[in-house]
């Protein structure tokens, strides 16, 4: 049972930095790009979400969680999170090298690639959560497909047991791999022990066997209630640049149009859906009406997309607030 003095929310999970380089176009095999612009920043869905909320509401315990190597890249995660006020506590340190992500953004079209090195964060698992033991209302399990040591059933259910076991409501999102499996054989059977599933349309047909369906407010409401009945126990929010759309156990059915961007504006979209999900899971957080959690999430994903970080482009709740009367 969830304690309702609880107050805060835990990202617990994938750790790294983003090396982002700005490229003029994205190049065939064999051929050449050049870079026009190169970045160092925190990444991954734990600081992407934590740094938003930071910027959101400076008054919401904020904690993280995950493996950092004893390196540079490691110490600058770690003191990025101090400077957001980030409760660092239950972040170790592993024997191999910070994960890193090469992020290539094409300079024409604003979209990335990833290329992910896993690293110290092959060694985070069961044995640094349980004994994760904090005050925060909601732990966020973020890119759990990339948690090598978390693609275990029996470590989910011992992981998930003990969360909920503490208190926590569990929210996941996931992240768009080829690996099938991994949805088939881990994602879903998990799905019965979380509460909140946050995911994009990619992840969602993935989820469901539904690969090859075109991504439309429809389909992706059909999809969403398929994720519902697939065993989370509270509400499945699934979203893709048009759109976001969220049903729960209350039974209620809500869709929820993007701002609209030009695309000649958008500076890069890396960390757009961190930033949706970082919306959402405040207004989770703060008991908002499905329909106020997806706008939220629309909104920190709007002012995204014109920086060349993942999280540069945060906004306070009242520039939020403000952004959505002007946009009515």
């Amino acid at each position: 049972m969830v304690n309702l003095n609880r107050k805060g929310i835990l990202a617990l999970g994938n750790l790294l930095v983003d090396r982002t380089l700005v490229i003029s176009d994205y190049p065939k095999e064999s051929m050449l790009a050049t870079i026009s612009d190169i970045a160092l920043h925190c990444g991954g869905g734990c600081t992407n979400v934590l740094f938003n909320l930071a910027k959101l509401d400076k008054n919401l315990p904020l904690f993280l969680s995950g493996a950092v190597g004893k390196d540079a890249e490691g110490q600058f995660i770690l003191q990025q999170a101090k400077a957001h006020q980030v409760n660092i506590d239950a972040v170790s340190e592993a024997a191999l090298p910070t994960s890193f992500t090469d992020v290539m953004i094409n300079k024409q079209t604003g979209e990335r690639t990833f290329f992910h090195y896993v690293g110290a964060m092959r060694l985070y698992g069961q044995e640094q959560i349980l004994t994760i033991n904090n005050q925060a209302k909601i732990a966020h399990i973020a890119y759990l497909p990339l948690l090598p040591a978390l693609l275990d059933t029996e470590a989910l259910t011992n992981i998930f047991h003990y969360l909920h076991e503490q208190g926590f409501l569990i929210s996941i999102d996931l992240v768009s791999v080829n690996n099938k499996d991994i949805f088939r054989q881990y994602i879903r059977p998990a799905l019965p022990y979380v509460d909140f599933a946050i995911i994009n349309d990619v992840e969602a047909k993935i989820l469901t066997d539904n690969d090859d369906l075109p991504s439309n407010k429809d389909n992706i409401l059909k999809l969403t209630e398929q994720i519902l009945q697939l065993g989370v126990k509270h509400t499945a929010i699934v979203h893709y640049p048009e759109w976001a759309v969220g049903c729960n156990r209350n039974g209620e059915q809500v869709a929820v149009p993007s701002y609209w961007v030009e695309k000649k504006d958008i500076i890069s979209t890396l960390g757009a859906g961190d930033a949706f999900c970082a919306g959402v899971l405040y207004g989770l957080h703060q008991q908002m009406s499905l329909q106020e959690v997806l706008k939220l999430g629309h909104t920190l994903a709007y002012f995204n997309l014109f920086s060349l970080s993942a999280t540069d482009g945060a906004i306070s709740y009242e520039q939020a607030e403000a952004f959505q009367k002007k946009s009515k």
